[in-house]
């Protein structure tokens, strides 16, 4: 299978503890997080050189609770998109919902929200604040995306498949984000924490967010059904509960 050659890829690792493991739908083989690197605040490297962020600790925590050891590796956006497409990607984080993605995998209960933004540079751009991603892309302005991503279908629709060669794909949110702060795009579309973590990294001081919503939604952990079953699904989200409660209090 694929996704098992795709284990000898990983560049780097998260072991949490084992106790009692319970026997999943396909054997007791670790499992494997996609992930990319620079999803600040959900997941990162942090100063220690180690995987972080709330995402992971979240799944993490929660795996551990049914005694599964959860491994992580990076793997381009677009390659991403295509594993989980085939159900080749064991889990992945901040998922949201698609028909496509269903047939291949399991979602989980909810556990966050996400909202998807442009951000710019006010110093350069001051009135995109009020404007429409898709009127930019109708003055010809550049917004970069990672386009294996999915921002709901207004987005689809309205920008994806009219303006395929204004919008810029390049690989990670630091690497638009630097596009951004060269100049080579205008604006930037993704998750707002995320685009707003990674604008303080790089010292993007004039970074603004604008006023439009592009998408909004509840995002989910998501398991392939080569992996795991129904059965396996129901403990994960009474684990995933037990968490989020104990997170909250």
């Amino acid at each position: 299978m694929q996704g098992k050659t795709l284990r000898y890829l990983i560049i780097f690792m998260l072991t949490v503890g084992l106790s009692g493991p319970v026997s999943l739908a396909h054997g007791e083989e670790p499992f494997y997080l996609a992930v990319a690197a620079d999803w600040k605040p959900y997941l990162y490297i942090n100063q220690q050189g180690e995987p972080d962020g709330q995402d992971l600790f979240l799944l993490s925590r929660a795996l551990q609770r049914l005694g599964h050891q959860l491994n992580a590796q990076r793997l381009p956006e677009q390659r991403l998109a295509l594993e989980l497409e085939q159900g080749e990607v064991d889990v992945i984080l901040g998922a949201a919902y698609t028909k496509a993605r269903e047939q291949q995998n399991f979602y989980s209960m909810p556990y966050r929200k996400e909202t998807i933004v442009f951000g710019f540079r006010f110093s350069r751009n001051p009135y995109f604040g009020d404007v429409h991603v898709s009127a930019l892309l109708q003055q010809d302005y550049l917004v970069a995306v990672n386009k294996s991503g999915w921002f709901g279908e207004d987005f689809q629709h309205k920008a994806l498949d009219v303006y395929d060669r204004n919008l810029i794909h390049a690989e990670g949110t630091l690497r638009r984000m630097q596009l951004l702060k060269m100049g080579r795009v205008d604006a930037v579309v993704g998750d707002q924490k995320v685009l707003e973590a990674a604008a303080a990294e790089l010292g993007i001081d004039d970074f603004m967010v604008a006023k439009q919503v592009i998408h909004e939604t509840r995002v989910h952990f998501l398991f392939s059904r080569n992996r795991v079953d129904k059965a396996f699904m129901q403990r994960f989200d009474q684990a995933l509960v037990a968490e989020l409660t104990r997170l909250t209090f």
